[in-house]
């Protein structure tokens, strides 16, 4: 408990301290206790530090006054609005509600989501008349690179299948003549076999070179036939192998170019593609009509303003204009009640300055010049001719 004490204990003797301290602050103490009125110096600067004093209170009171007089206007306002008559006051409060609706309406636009930046509104509004056009043109070159890129699959396709058929047709006609040189090799080494047994063992081999020989003369035939047909096949492949070649070639020409066509409207458009593009269109439609909207509203504003301005004015309002900043205390009640309040608020603690400036800072400056004039009488034509002068600068001290 007595750390609490020590703790909370401090801050009592620092609250006395800092009130103490402010209290000093707003006390006005005039002494002459080390003053030497009989030097002229001294004297002179005593009277005109309490001049000084009723000089600064006299152009805090001009400013006050000024504030006091905007506020009690204001308050003055309130009460000739108040005691329009009916059909009056339905005016007032009917243009008020156009002011609120019209801003309602400008909030809305700044708040929707579907909020287009300036940079691209202004870029689409450049291009508005090719925007359609050219999703139009991008939707069309889009379609057709799909069908250059089928065709060149397909052309591909085409292509992998000749080259394949080329090879199957260049290893046939190679082993047609591999084999028909193995077919001779074996023939003439059956025929020797033969005369062997013919010659040497005296043995009758007619049939079996009838045989060979036949043999020989149908697989060769065979060979032949098929190393011809495939050599004629293999012309023929190659050249479908050039025509399709030449005509890849065409078809990727116009790839590339109709890439480059993309790329450009895709640039141009600053858009990745079509349907991009024909989003953007139509956002920038739609951003058109909101902002074509939020223009109305606002000529509507200012217009519902100037038709405010101009019905209080006629009604005897001295300050109507600022009434279009604080429309809704035209028609919420609740809302012209805590306006009433805040200014009698704010005119009290300017009424209670001025007393301050007036009676506290003036006032006791004065009395200490005239108290000062009473003890030293010697001088008191020298204090009231510094007076004198004094007044004839601040006639309202």
């Amino acid at each position: 408990m007595g750390l609490l004490d020590d703790i909370f204990g401090r801050n009592k003797p620092d609250d006395r301290v800092m009130q103490e301290e402010l209290q000093d602050w707003n006390d006005i103490v005039y002494t002459r206790k080390d003053l030497d009125m009989d030097d002229p110096v001294q004297r002179r600067e005593y009277i005109g530090s309490c001049l000084q004093q009723m000089e600064e209170a006299s152009r805090q009171l001009d400013a006050l006054e000024v504030e006091y007089a905007d506020v009690t206007s204001h308050l003055r306002d309130m009460e000739e609005i108040d005691s329009l008559p009916p059909e009056q006051r339905a005016e007032v409060t009917d243009c008020a509600q156009r002011i609120i609706e019209s801003q309602e309406q400008q909030e809305k636009f700044v708040k929707r989501k579907s909020k287009m930046s300036d940079e691209d509104f202004e870029h689409m509004e450049r291009l508005q008349a090719q925007a359609q056009i050219g999703a139009e043109k991008l939707l069309e070159a889009e379609s057709f690179q799909k069908k250059i890129k089928n065709d060149l699959k397909r052309l591909d396709s085409e292509h992998q299948a000749y080259l394949f058929r080329e090879e199957e047709l260049e290893k046939t006609i190679e082993s047609s003549k591999t084999l028909t040189i193995v077919i001779g090799v074996t023939l003439c080494l059956i025929i020797i076999f033969l005369l062997i047994l013919q010659f040497g063992l005296k043995l009758n081999v007619t049939y079996g070179f009838m045989i060979s020989i036949l043999l020989s003369a149908i697989v060769i035939t065979v060979l032949y036939v098929q190393s011809t047909g495939a050599v004629v096949e293999l012309k023929g492949v190659k050249k479908s192998i050039s025509r399709l070649i030449m005509l890849q070639n065409s078809v990727k020409i116009r790839y590339v170019n109709n890439t480059n066509l993309i790329d450009y409207l895709c640039m141009k458009y600053r858009v990745m593609n079509s349907s991009e593009l024909s989003g953007m269109y139509d956002k920038y439609l739609k951003e058109k009509k909101e902002r074509e909207k939020y223009e109305d509203s606002r000529r509507s504003l200012d217009a519902n303003q100037k038709d405010l301005i101009y019905i209080l004015r006629h009604y005897r309002v001295k300050d109507p204009d600022i009434w279009v900043h604080q429309v809704e205390a035209l028609i919420s009640h609740n809302e012209e009640v805590e306006i009433r309040h805040s200014l009698n608020v704010q005119r009290q603690s300017l009424r209670k300055r001025m007393e301050y400036n007036r009676n506290i800072v003036a006032g006791n400056a004065k009395r200490e010049i005239e108290d000062t004039a009473k003890l030293y009488p010697q001088y008191a034509q020298e204090i009231l001719d510094m007076v004198s002068r004094y007044e004839e600068m601040y006639p309202n001290v």
